[in-house]
């Protein structure tokens, strides 16, 4: 039986690990970044983000303060920044055993006091370790795994659940900033006895009730 050295070894030198990575996840950059196999809801994550906003810019804030577009864009600038940490992390993706192991005598663990039986992945050939899950989707055990996330096109796991946290509370703040904005303006308009044109108000009105559904399934997350 040939080691995974030898087994990497193709056409006379010896493969990366990344060029062998036996589950469906991307590997980027020559392996030096790691995402999940379904990018389309990410990048349609990433196209609804900047259209909404970029419309909210150009014909909402700039009616507003500058200040409206500092802070818009500072919000935005640490939601994209935690969003590719979280997608482009290794998620803590166990090492695969090379061949099948006993199952009659599984390892123990002690969790809060009390033994557990560690359960043995039939396709990593592993004992997973407490809080460790097959992800279907990647096709790979991650280690405290939480759950696959397809907005940030990645599992959420040991390594990248803090950007995961850190995305999820700045684009609620940025959802709930450009609500109140959109709302502020429709107010002030109305108090002060002037008009905006038609286009503004039905996009003042589809911003809030896009970032008001989109807030929501946040909190449900």
């Amino acid at each position: 039986m040939l080691d995974d050295a030898e087994q990497r070894l193709r056409g006379g030198r010896c493969k990366q690990l990344w060029e062998d990575f036996p589950g469906n996840n991307m590997i980027c950059c020559r392996g030096l970044c790691l995402t999940g196999p379904d990018p389309m809801i990410f990048i349609f994550n990433l196209i609804l983000t900047f259209g909404i906003l970029s419309a909210f810019y150009i014909l909402i804030a700039i009616r507003l303060h500058p200040v409206v577009f500092v802070i818009g864009f500072i919000l935005h600038g640490l939601s994209l920044y935690f969003l590719l940490r979280c997608a482009f992390t290794d998620p803590g993706i166990m090492k695969r055993g090379s061949t099948p192991q006993n199952t009659e005598n599984p390892p123990t663990h002690i969790v809060n006091g009390q033994v557990q039986q560690l359960v043995y992945c039939n396709t990593c050939h592993i004992f997973r370790p407490p809080k460790c899950k097959h992800c279907r989707t990647c096709n790979n055990c991650v280690e405290e795994f939480d759950h696959h996330c397809p907005w940030v096109m990645n599992c959420v796991g040991k390594r990248n659940y803090r950007y995961f946290v850190g995305f999820v509370a700045t684009i609620s703040i940025l959802c709930v900033y450009v609500c109140a904005c959109c709302l502020g303006l429709l107010i002030k308009t109305g108090v002060s006895g002037g008009s905006l044109p038609t286009h503004v108000v039905l996009l003042a009105i589809v911003i809030i009730l896009v970032t008001g559904c989109l807030g929501c399934t946040l909190v449900l997350i």
